[in-house]
């Protein structure tokens, strides 16, 4: 017989971890830019809360900055709440930002999902056109064309498209060992009430190959900031993500 608490574990992990991965950005009213080569999308620290089944159930921290070299350095870590739910994630991603586009260079993962752990890096070799990740038991290479990202990066895709209104919201994805197709349609706009106040968002949804929705809402006036998501299984809604606050980082005047 199998064991019922890893079944609840396995199945609140699956849930928490799409609903986590896409809460990844943020921005405020007022950023000064004075590198108009910087990164468009504002450096800050973001708090998020995620319930499961309507019951608070973990935090995820995320953090952007732009480091010495001119690349930026993207991070989430997420650690559980309740004690029976045994998991930690932690993710970072290394990128430019060139000729107006988001060109991955690394992502890290070590993800512990109760008794299992998964660890590794991806690299993107640009001048060879390759995607790597060694750091695995099977090591998987493949080719590597503009416009792919990381799991990270693709969520500041999405918010680049919809800023400006792109008719495509489509990106390849690099993930640990396979290159993946997301695909988001717009649903509608929706005025929604948050910890950041009462905010017109636009809705978004993606729906995974096992039919599993994810609906997320994007403030406009936070340069299309996710500010909360939902994953909902056979008709059910299982996890509920929300923004809860954040701490821009201010570019010197």
């Amino acid at each position: 017989m199998k064991n019922p608490i890893s079944q609840l574990n396995f199945f609140f992990i699956s849930s928490i971890t799409v609903i986590l991965i896409w809460m990844m950005s943020t921005s405020v009213k007022g950023y000064v830019r004075t590198d108009l080569n910087a990164f468009p999308l504002q450096e800050y620290e973001a708090h998020y809360a995620v319930t499961w089944l309507g019951v608070y159930a973990g935090k995820s921290v995320h953090k952007l900055h732009r480091q010495t070299n001119g690349h930026y350095h993207y991070e989430a870590k997420t650690e559980p709440h309740m004690r029976i739910l045994p998991y930690h994630y932690v993710e970072s991603s290394d990128f430019a930002w060139q000729n107006g586009q988001i060109v991955p260079q690394n992502y890290f993962y070590n993800i512990q999902e109760g008794a299992k752990r998964k660890k590794g890096n991806v690299s993107f070799d640009w001048k060879s056109n390759k995607i790597r990740n060694t750091h695995i038991k099977q090591p998987w290479e493949a080719a590597l064309t503009l416009g792919t990202q990381d799991k990270l990066t693709q969520t500041l895709c999405l918010r680049q498209a919809l800023l400006n209104k792109s008719p495509s919201l489509e990106f390849m994805v690099a993930e640990q060992d396979k290159l993946k197709n997301y695909t988001f349609i717009v649903l509608g706009n929706e005025r929604l009430q948050t910890k950041l106040g009462l905010l017109d968002t636009i809705k978004v949804e993606h729906i995974s190959r096992k039919g599993h929705r994810t609906t997320m809402w994007f403030a406009k006036k936070y340069e299309y900031l996710p500010v909360k998501m939902t994953q909902s299984r056979k008709g059910k809604q299982v996890a509920n993500g929300e923004i809860v606050s954040f701490t821009p980082i201010l570019a010197p005047v």
